[in-house]
């Protein structure tokens, strides 16, 4: 492994015409291996990959590597600079690299046709072809079947420079990362282990800080307490007293006015014992309620509605083109209650397929959401327009809902472009207004965060209207499908199956006509 490392000294940075900071006071120093950097959509994680390659440069402190840095963007729509180079050289290692991504002969020419998944081994491909001593990936394994996820992870584990990556998938950070970068709203922390250690150690810590928190405040109302019992059984010690002044016996024989000032004292010591304890159980609730870090509410419903008509597709046997080879294709119908999982390899050509039906759905265009597998920059830039054209009323509500899928409303309509994972999630949002009649994504999961990939998934359980849903997350598709439309080879098939993640019953397959074949 080459001995190499880039380090962050107090670095900040602040987008053009954003008031928040995307990174502020970052330091870091990050050696040869693979570092994991983690955390919800928008906290700074691709601004940070930004600046360790060169391409942003700090508002202020520095940013200093041992050599070359490549960062390889999470957007696959243009094709990766030096592609040309790439597709020239043919020596025995870039043939040995070929081998590994399982990259064909021809996919340099026809970058348009390629899946994503396809374009994104390409893109990597070409960025390892480069041998920069510092390496970005943002969000490699996006897109990608069981299959091109292991090709990816193998050709990252053969490079021996200063690897960053960010990922949503759990399992790749533990497997390749020997130390994790924890991005949160108000900090951001260096673990020397994989994700899953750091994610421990970090609750570990915090759970910790909040136990010292709580009795430092303990025994603060613990010393005021003591000294408010001493000087209250002083002073009824010296009502009590026999010298100077009447006894308490006295007091109570002959009914002297010293009876109610002893009945004061009491109460006053019995008013302020309960005054400490309210301040103790005050002072434990709040400390309990920064046990950890404040969160967005999470949890959304999907304002949707069953369609009254029969059918929202309604499509012959025929076929459909896909690169070069033609895919049959039974007849399909979707109703207004299925939820069907379209699965299939990259490049077999699911995504293809659903621009297929598009044209061909039985549904007004304002009660269908249609959520693409990539989503540009510049759709991510009019997607934010059409938001801030709305009322203040109707962007409230729209904010509120990207606010319960994990994303800081804030800092979104702040930003010049929002990222692929904020994107998509107020693409769902203003769709949502519509109450839609039936959801159409391809690859959902992709680009957003944990948390959010939770929300939406228990949000798409319970959605009423159809789902038409294309992804390679098996357990996503477990939990919010019932049928499958497969890909395999030249065809597409039907399935049923009984899939874990919903209770029999719960939703019910396609009606009779489509169940029988």
């Amino acid at each position: 492994m080459r001995s190499c490392h880039i380090i962050f000294a107090d670095v900040s940075y602040t987008y053009p015409g954003s008031v928040n900071p995307a990174v502020e006071k970052l330091s870091l120093n990050l050696k040869s291996g693979w570092s994991a950097f983690a955390g919800a959509n928008g906290c700074g994680k691709t601004t940070a990959l930004k600046l360790a390659c060169s391409l942003l440069k700090p508002e202020s402190g520095s940013v200093v590597s041992t050599g070359s840095a490549v960062y390889c963007p999470q957007r696959t729509e243009h094709p990766p600079e030096f592609l040309e180079d790439f597709t020239l050289d043919w020596s025995r290692e870039v043939i040995a690299l070929r081998k590994t991504l399982r990259l064909e002969d021809d996919w340099p020419g026809r970058w348009n046709t390629l899946s994503q998944g396809e374009r994104k081994r390409l893109q990597i491909a070409v960025a390892l072809w480069r041998k920069p001593v510092v390496l970005a990936l943002d969000e490699p394994l996006n897109h990608l079947d069981t299959k091109g996820r292991d090709f990816i992870l193998r050709a990252m584990e053969e490079f021996t420079g200063c690897g960053l990556l960010v990922t949503h998938d759990r399992q790749a950070m533990d497997d390749i990362c020997s130390s994790t970068v924890l991005f949160r709203p108000d900090s951001i922390s260096f673990y020397r282990s994989g994700y899953s250690l750091a994610f421990q150690e970090e609750k570990r810590q915090r759970e910790l800080l909040v136990k010292r928190r709580l009795e430092a405040k303990e025994n603060y109302l613990r010393k005021k307490r003591d000294a408010r019992h001493k000087m209250l059984k002083a002073r009824t010690i010296q009502a009590h007293s026999t010298g100077n002044r009447v006894s308490f016996k006295d007091i109570c024989k002959y009914n002297l006015d010293g009876a109610s000032r002893v009945d004061g004292i009491v109460q006053k010591a019995g008013q302020r014992s309960r005054e400490a304890a309210g301040k103790a159980e005050r002072a434990r609730r709040h400390m309990e309620s920064i046990t950890y870090r404040k969160v967005h509410r999470s949890g959304i419903d999907l304002e949707g509605e069953r369609s009254g008509r029969n059918y929202l597709l309604d499509l012959p046997e025929g076929s459909f083109r896909t690169g070069s080879r033609t895919v049959k294709l039974p007849e399909l119908v979707i109703t207004p209650k299925s939820r069907i999982a379209l699965t299939g390899l990259n490049g077999s050509g699911k995504s293809t397929l659903l621009r297929h039906l598009f044209p061909r759905m039985n549904c007004p265009s304002d009660k269908l959401i249609w959520i693409p597998q990539e989503i540009s920059s510049e759709e991510s830039s009019r997607c934010l327009e059409t938001a801030l054209k709305l009322s203040g009323e109707e962007l409230g509500a729209v904010m509120t809902l990207v606010r319960r899928l994990g994303s800081d409303p804030e800092r979104l309509l702040d930003s010049a472009v929002p990222s692929p994972g904020e994107s998509r999630k107020l693409l769902l949002a203003l769709g949502l207004s519509s109450n839609p009649w039936l959801v159409v994504m391809d690859e959902p999961t992709n680009h957003m965060d944990l948390p959010s990939i939770q929300c939406l998934e228990s949000a798409l359980r319970d959605f009423t209207g159809g789902l038409l849903l294309v992804s390679h997350d098996r357990a996503f598709l477990n939990a919010v499908t019932v049928m499958e439309w497969r890909i395999s080879g030249n065809r597409l098939e039907i399935l049923y199956s009984e899939l874990t993640g919903v209770q029999k019953g719960q939703h019910e397959p396609c009606d009779q006509r489509s169940s029988s074949r």
